[in-house]
């Protein structure tokens, strides 16, 4: 019977430690040193697993979304963030004070996905498919340019001439 009394206190203790740690990750790396928004509320709450990778010079946001109407998913895009925002609910009949064991978190949810750079308007596409929401949003236009470095001749060379 013990055992059941502290494991309570002992996920405190946990949330506690994650929420130092996430303050030690933004006072050295900033507030958002790994592409995702390190808001220590959030962090108690489900959240998708997500992956964000270029191909073909797009970047693709992969985000886990099992048992989730994607018609009850909210997508937008600020400046160089995508916004993920919806709500996981418990099956139809389920009553969480008949539950034996949950593992399953339910609720709202909310996930931002820090891009390389921001994104155009326009051309943004989202696809549901097996329980995986696949975000595709077109890349930086290369502008990039090969920059030549003037320099004059070291001093020692001018002097020997």
């Amino acid at each position: 019977m013990e055992r059941e009394s502290s494991e309570p206190h002992l996920f405190r203790r946990i949330f506690s430690i994650q929420h130092e740690l996430n303050d030690l990750l933004r006072s050295t790396f900033g507030p958002d040193p790994f592409g995702v928004d390190f808001d220590p509320e959030r962090w108690e709450r489900w959240m998708p697993l997500a992956d964000l990778y270029r191909r073909d010079g797009q970047w693709v946001v992969r985000a886990e979304l099992p048992g989730i109407d994607p018609r009850e998913v909210s997508l937008s895009v600020v400046g160089n963030r995508l916004l993920i925002q919806g709500e996981r609910k418990p099956p139809e009949g389920f009553k969480p004070e008949e539950s034996i064991f949950q593992e399953s978190p339910f609720g709202p949810f909310e996930r931002v996905v820090t891009l390389p750079g921001a994104v155009a308007e326009g051309g943004i596409q989202a696809r549901y498919d097996r329980g995986v929401l696949y975000i595709t949003l077109p890349g930086p236009e290369k502008t990039g340019q090969k920059i030549q470095i003037q320099s004059e001749e070291p001093p020692e060379k001018k002097e020997a001439a």
